[in-house]
């Protein structure tokens, strides 16, 4: 399937100064930029359009 062309980032482990971090201290920590990507919606997206028709632009973006 398409999403099997997608690079897999594990960010636990790519970030693991912002993961695992004490829960008994206090800490001040600093998160890199990130870009992301969403869709929003509601319903069943296994047969609404709409989330198809996000899911498709969604995709040409990321593998472009």
């Amino acid at each position: 399937m398409w999403w099997s062309l997608l690079k897999k980032t594990d960010l636990k482990k790519e970030l693991k100064n912002l993961y695992n971090l004490s829960s008994k201290e206090i800490a001040i920590v600093e998160v890199p930029k990130m870009n992301f990507l969403m869709i929003d919606g509601s319903g069943d997206p296994n047969i609404a359009q709409e989330y198809r028709d996000a899911v498709e632009a969604l995709f040409s973006v990321c593998v472009s």
